[in-house]
Formats: C-alpha cells, sequence, structure tokens
C-alpha cells in the first residue's frame, strides 16, 4: 500500500506533439511555477558555491578583488611609463580603470555564470528531476554577490585618488544591476547551446578579452575613427558611461540610450527565459538517454 501511495504522488509529465507556445497563458504558469518551486534549491546551491569558495583556497575571498586590482595596476603603470598614453579622463586615471574594470566584469561574468553552473551540475541534472533553472539563479546570486563585494574596492581608490563621490552615487546600484541584466539576458540564448557544446562558455571568456578593448573601459569614450565607431554601436558603452557618471556627478548624455538598452535587456531576458523553459529540459533528457 506504502509504495503504492508514494508512486501516486510523484509528478506525472504528458508529452504532447503540441508546442507549449500555442498556451502563452499555460506556458508563463509554467515558467512562474518553476521559479518558485526552485527557490530553495537554488539558495541551497548558492551557500554551497560560496562556502566552497573559501574552504577549497587559503586566501578565500581575497581572490575575488585581484582581478579588478591587476587590471587597474597593469594599466595605471602603462599610462604612468608612456607605453599607452591615455587622453583626458576627466578623473584620475585609476579611479576611471577601477569603475570600468568592475562593471565590466560584472556583465562578463553575468553572461557566463548561467552556461557554467549548469555544466558543472550536468552529473545531478541527468539523474535527478528538479526544477531546471535552479543552478542557473544560483549562479546569477553567487555572481551578483561577488561582484557587489567587489565594489568595495572603489573606497580606498577614492580615497587614494582623491575623487570626490556625488550625491548621484546612490544610482549607482542601478547602474551595477543593468549591466548584470543585460549580461544574463545575453547569457539566457546561449546556455541552451553551451549545455550541449563547452565551447561557448570558453569562447566567451576569450571573445570578452577582446570585447573590452571595443568598450571604454579603460580608455575615454572615442569620437571619431574606428574605434568611435565601435563605441558609438556598443551597448556597454553607455552603461559604463552611466555608472561612472552616477559616482562623481556626470555628465549624463548617455542616460538616454543606457535606459533604451535596460528596457530591451529586460525584454531579451523574458524571451531568453522562455527558450531556456522549452530546451533545456529536453536536452537534458538526451542527453541522459
Amino acid at each position: 500500500m506504502s509504495l503504492s501511495k508514494n508512486t501516486q504522488e510523484l509528478p506525472v509529465i504528458v508529452y504532447t506533439p503540441d508546442s507549449s507556445l500555442a498556451e502563452p497563458k499555460r506556458l508563463f504558469r509554467e515558467m512562474t511555477d518553476e521559479l518558485k518551486n526552485s527557490r530553495e534549491l537554488a539558495f541551497a546551491l548558492f551557500s554551497r558555491d560560496m562556502k566552497a569558495q573559501v574552504r577549497q583556497s587559503i586566501l578565500g575571498y581575497a581572490w575575488l578583488f585581484f582581478p579588478p586590482i591587476a587590471t587597474t595596476l597593469v594599466w595605471f603603470f602603462l599610462n604612468q611609463s608612456g607605453v599607452v598614453k591615455v587622453a583626458d579622463t576627466g578623473m584620475p586615471y585609476p579611479a576611471f580603470v577601477m569603475i570600468g574594470t568592475l562593471l565590466w566584469q560584472a556583465f562578463l561574468e553575468s553572461l557566463t555564470k548561467p552556461i557554467t553552473s549548469l555544466n558543472a551540475s550536468k552529473g545531478m541534472l541527468v539523474k535527478l528531476n528538479f526544477p531546471r533553472i535552479a543552478p542557473v539563479l544560483a549562479g546569477i546570486g553567487q555572481t551578483t554577490v561577488t561582484s557587489a563585494i567587489r565594489l568595495l574596492l572603489l573606497v580606498p581608490v577614492f580615497i587614494f585618488a582623491g575623487v570626490e563621490a556625488s550625491w548621484t552615487i546612490i544610482f549607482f546600484p542601478l547602474a551595477y544591476l543593468s549591466m548584470v541584466l543585460l549580461g544574463i539576458a545575453f547569457g539566457s540564448f546561449l546556455t541552451p547551446i553551451g549545455l550541449l557544446y563547452t565551447d561557448i562558455a570558453r569562447s566567451i571568456g576569450l571573445l570578452g578579452q577582446f570585447a573590452m578593448y571595443a568598450t571604454p573601459v579603460v580608455y575615454p569614450l572615442a569620437t571619431a575613427g574606428f574605434l568611435g565607431w565601435l563605441n558609438r554601436f556598443n551597448p556597454m558603452t553607455y552603461l559604463i558611461e552611466t555608472g561612472r557618471a552616477t559616482l562623481v556627478g556626470g555628465p549624463f548624455d548617455a542616460l538616454p540610450i543606457a535606459l533604451i538598452i535596460c528596457t530591451f535587456a529586460f525584454v531579451l531576458l523574458l524571451i531568453g527565459w522562455t527558450i531556456f523553459h522549452i530546451t533545456v529540459p529536453r536536452i537534458i533528457e538526451r542527453m541522459g538517454m
């Protein structure tokens, strides 16, 4: 009797030839239910991964600060020595590079984390039945928290460089979250493919290094030539410029386009989430055959 009772309590999945897109209301309800049911597991995975960073490393969370510090020191040395001559940035160069680096890393890690989180959980995904979005949420949470911790670097850099923060700094978290939102939006489209081919995550990391130089991260906004053309058509340009402006009080010339990009990123995220919900469970089932 107990075996029969437990069997009846198991969820029943019915597959039909009809597309889920044919019933948008039911599809949206399934997506929100999956999101709600994955909260506890996502938090457990998030806690496990955050603690693992400390247990498996001598320096623990100190490693979070090394990449932006190293990038800032390298470019500060190159600029000071005259090897690379950077035009006037409107603020002390160390602060300029640190702000751009922190924002860029938040975007790049938000882009790659959903893919790497799913790839790391492949064995569990194939063997167990649980909300497939849980590892992605855990990865996004980890990236958001670790990137926010790195923002503490701005305090000593501003003091060292003599930069006075403006009252508009209260809007900086919105600029930072916009970078994360855009990264997750792009990453949501690449996640199903990245689950099949690990080359996707590796390619993003490699191309991200080149893409940084098409964005005014370590140099001021270019207005002429090929680099100026790249800056104008790069959506990251407007988010990074707006993020810097919130810290030092302007100018906010990039703000209107930044708001349009944020709206586009939100719509893109909804579409990517829908694709994820439809495709990832089927990909995982085929992987387990």
